[in-house]
């Protein structure tokens, strides 16, 4: 019986390590995809922000007739500045402003992907590390640790199975980490 459940723990717990080990190879992986997609939507954001506070600014000011220097005055007598600058000016701003939302906008739908993808893998790898720190914590003995394994298992996944085949985290990382392999496998040149 001791036997038994001896092999049955460290069964166990070879399952939990690799099963960590792929999670984290998984989030390792998406890592510089997350970053890099981070600083270009960061970046589109500044530059987003940037062309509103100069689109702002083009229709919050003033016409050049209103805009005196301080050591000349305006005279009712002068003639009226052409207001098409003014409005061109406005209009090239509105654009301008225009087309770096539609950048933001495009760069948030293509990366979109990879941060939910993310998001998920890392939740799946931190409940992992949480899993593994209560049943290190618990201690009840040798024995008890496949019953202490499943208690703490079915609570914390409630009731599914984050290692089945079904289970769309686990299909991602597998197809994820499958890929530079099945591309060293192949011929430089050939596609798939």
């Amino acid at each position: 019986m001791r036997t038994w459940c001896v092999v049955l723990v460290v069964v166990w717990l070879g399952g939990c390590a690799s099963a960590m080990k792929r999670d984290g190879q998984c989030l390792a992986s998406l890592a510089p995809e997350f970053v890099n997609a981070h600083e270009e939507l960061a970046s589109l954001e500044a530059s987003w922000r940037a062309a509103l506070r100069r689109r702002d600014a083009e229709l919050g000011s003033l016409p050049p007739l209103f805009a005196a220097k301080p050591d000349r005055s305006v005279s009712p007598l002068d003639p009226l500045p052409p207001e098409s600058d003014l409005a061109a000016r406005q209009e090239q701003a509105r654009r301008a402003e225009g087309r770096a939302y539609a950048e933001l906008m495009d760069a948030k739908v293509r990366h979109r992907p990879t941060l939910e993808w993310y998001g998920k893998v890392y939740e799946r790898f931190r409940t992992r590390l949480d899993e593994e720190q209560i049943l290190s914590e618990a201690g009840p003995g040798v024995i008890f640790y496949p019953i202490v394994h499943w208690n703490v298992h079915s609570v914390i996944w409630d009731g599914t199975d984050p290692d089945a085949e079904s289970d769309p985290v686990t299909r991602y990382c597998a197809d994820r980490l499958s890929e530079p392999a099945a591309s060293a496998a192949r011929p430089a040149g050939q596609a798939e």
